[in-house]
């Protein structure tokens, strides 16, 4: 009986601990876009002509509240929280010619809830927080790296709670922006009936044992 509860006390568990990854990416504009294994994301180091994205750290605990675009309203996201990252870039090759654009808009789509993004001019918010989710130092100074983020026609909006519409103009340097969903995922309902059914069965057993 022990080992049944333990069982389904360890299924209930696994499924909670799924973390949030980016799940879909429809490219409105040019090819060759969408979801890339993890790179080291420096000026001219990875270019593409499409944006491009892949999952960062995920199932972060935060140590404290941390500094995001104002985003539906809030400026931080608290400490406590835990939270998975994405980052998502669009980088022209060196030498592109000047005031050409490169011009890509998509939209992506999480398995989680967005809770922030940062994608502040100087790339400073995501310098700040490349301790926390980055695999590598992407952001070596924003003396050096001054227009990492967002600059001019760049936007992006929400599209529901997992969708972000993102449009980059590039020049030089790239555009990047890092995206923060909750990681937490509900629990399937058929898990929370498992557990009723297994209980329902050992109390029959017992009452068995009893007659």
């Amino acid at each position: 009986m022990k080992k049944i509860i333990l069982l389904a006390s360890a299924l209930l568990l696994s499924a909670q601990s799924q973390a949030a990854i980016v799940s879909v990416v429809t490219d409105v504009n040019n090819s060759g876009g969408g979801i890339i294994a993890p790179v080291l994301v420096t000026e001219d180091g990875v270019t593409n002509s499409a944006q491009q994205g892949f999952n960062e750290k995920q199932g972060v605990v935060l140590n404290s509240a941390i500094s995001i675009d104002e985003f539906n309203g809030e400026t931080t996201i608290a400490a406590g929280t835990k939270v998975d990252s994405h980052l998502i870039f669009l980088n022209s090759p060196e030498g592109q010619a000047s005031g050409s654009l490169l011009t890509d808009e998509t939209t992506w789509t999480f398995s989680g809830e967005i809770l922030g993004v940062m994608s502040k001019r100087d790339g400073s918010l995501m310098e700040a927080s490349d301790a926390l989710f980055a695999f590598g130092d992407y952001f070596t100074g924003t003396s050096a790296f001054s227009n990492a983020g967002f600059e001019g026609a760049d936007t992006y909006s929400g599209v529901g709670t997992q969708s972000l519409l993102v449009t980059m103009n590039v020049t030089e340097p790239g555009d990047w922006i890092r995206v923060i969903t909750a990681s937490e995922v509900p629990v399937p309902a058929a898990l929370f009936l498992f557990a009723p059914a297994i209980m329902g069965f050992l109390g029959l057993r017992r009452k068995a044992k009893v007659a």
